[in-house]
């Protein structure tokens, strides 16, 4: 695909957070707004180590999630570490965290936590915000943001420590969220985008029950499970 191409109908959107009502919340994240430290977002396209792709909206139908045999295996593998589900908080142990992270980071690096939290208003903006902290004894390894609509749920941003890299940190918060979200009876877990190509967030494609959006129509559809592709030879080129 042309950059000419990729660059015809673009969506370029963004809008300061402001305190929302949970309806209203379920209703932009379906629009295929998604949550990014101060502001509201909404882009149909991105670069990928200085590669110009198109951006996919993803959500899971919670009513047709189920674990896969490996996702399973990432939940046994993880047994021994303690999960703790609370209010989002910000504090130096997170920022700690958030620094390691950001390590794995190639471009955009950003300064701090609250980069993607909204950070002065933890449980209120936009919704309720929560979190799942994640200890191996008594270090905090992971820590994952969400917040919550009236029947949707917004995986809204996760740190973790890359040394514990065989862990799968990221996928393992995705999945208990997405489990959380269950047992709550939401409806929809957004867990924000994909790229047309092979990219480090093709982990949120490994998903039973997944939606995209089509742009220019905002209708979702179903998607298939799309197994994690070799990102790292695109870096490389």
């Amino acid at each position: 695909m042309s950059a000419s191409t990729i660059l015809e109908n673009v969506i370029d959107e963004r809008a300061d957070m402001v305190q929302l009502n949970p309806v209203v919340l379920d209703r932009i994240l379906s629009e295929g707004w998604r949550l990014l430290g101060r502001r509201l977002v909404r882009h149909n396209f991105s670069t990928w180590h200085h590669k110009l792709c198109r951006t996919i909206p993803l959500r899971v139908r919670l009513s047709q999630f189920e674990l896969s045999k490996s996702q399973r295996q990432t939940l046994r593998r993880n047994a021994d570490l303690r999960v703790m589900s609370g209010a989002a908080q910000f504090d130096a142990e997170r920022e700690r965290l958030f620094d390691l992270h950001r390590e794995r980071f190639h471009e955009k690096q950003s300064t701090t936590l609250g980069s993607f939290i909204h950070s002065e208003f933890p449980h209120k903006f936009p919704t309720e915000g929560r979190e799942l902290a994640v200890h191996l004894e008594e270090e905090l390894i992971a820590c994952s943001f969400f917040h919550l609509g009236q029947k949707a749920v917004s995986g809204t941003y996760c740190v973790f420590d890359p040394s514990q890299s065989r862990r799968s940190l990221g996928t393992l918060t995705m999945l208990l969220e997405l489990l959380l979200a269950q047992e709550m009876g939401m409806d929809f877990y957004y867990h924000g985008y994909a790229h047309d190509i092979p990219s480090q967030f093709d982990y949120k494609l490994n998903v039973n029950g997944l939606e995209s959006l089509n742009w220019e129509t905002g209708e979702w559809s179903p998607l298939s499970r799309v197994p994690v592709r070799c990102w790292t030879e695109i870096v490389k080129e």
